[in-house]
């Protein structure tokens, strides 16, 4: 826990004051940013004000705590290219906010943005917090993207979560991928990965070879 006079803290404070007296006079008295999630789909009117905070950020608490608030569908049309360009430049560290943002974009993804997406899952500069990006990827409609997951498998980083991703666009288009991609997985040391591989390769045996 931090200490009351931690600077970090105090820099938190003096950047959401002014988001949250911009709340106080739109109508949604709140003392912390994530009491806004409470309001529901009412706060929709307040969203253009999130995202323009979120566009000036800087203090990591600040951006992870707008991200969550965001995360919900009646802010996916403002909200979501916003979300990807502060994903964009959030350091790796902390890991907080940048995660926060991940589960965001994942939460929201549609095809409009599948293109920012791929690139974005394939930028090692990222690191882990691809992880779900990759997921985002699976809710896309484009078969294409069987391919690019199939690709992204062999990322050390995030190969596991693109494995999953793979298993649903393949079962969702029945679409088939080399055996070779998927085999190694079944070596892998995490229980979950293991037991993906094995899914996808039994329902590989009901497809037409790739």
């Amino acid at each position: 826990m931090r200490p009351p006079n931690d600077p970090a803290r105090e820099r938190y404070r003096a950047a959401v004051k002014p988001l949250l007296d911009e709340l106080g006079a739109a109508g949604f008295r709140v003392h912390q940013l994530p009491e806004l999630r409470r309001h529901g789909a009412r706060a929709e009117s307040v969203v253009p004000a999130l995202v323009r905070a979120l566009e000036r950020a800087q203090e990591p608490e600040l951006v992870e705590e707008l991200a969550r608030v965001l995360a919900v569908p009646w802010a996916r049309e403002l909200a979501l290219r916003p979300l990807l360009a502060a994903f964009r430049r959030t350091p790796n560290s902390p890991p907080a906010p940048k995660a926060a943002l991940a589960a965001a974009i994942e939460t929201l993804a549609d095809d409009s943005v599948e293109a920012e997406l791929v690139e974005l899952a394939g930028a090692k500069a990222h690191g882990n917090a691809r992880e779900l990006l990759v997921l985002a990827l699976s809710k896309l409609s484009s078969p294409r993207l069987v391919d690019t997951l199939a690709n992204l498998c062999a990322d050390p980083g995030i190969g596991g979560h693109a494995l999953v991703a793979l298993g649903r666009l393949v079962a969702r288009h029945r679409t088939p991928v080399e055996l070779a991609v998927v085999k190694p997985f079944l070596r892998d040391g995490r229980a979950w990965v293991r037991r993906d591989a094995k899914e996808l390769l039994a329902l590989l045996e009901t497809l037409p070879p790739a």
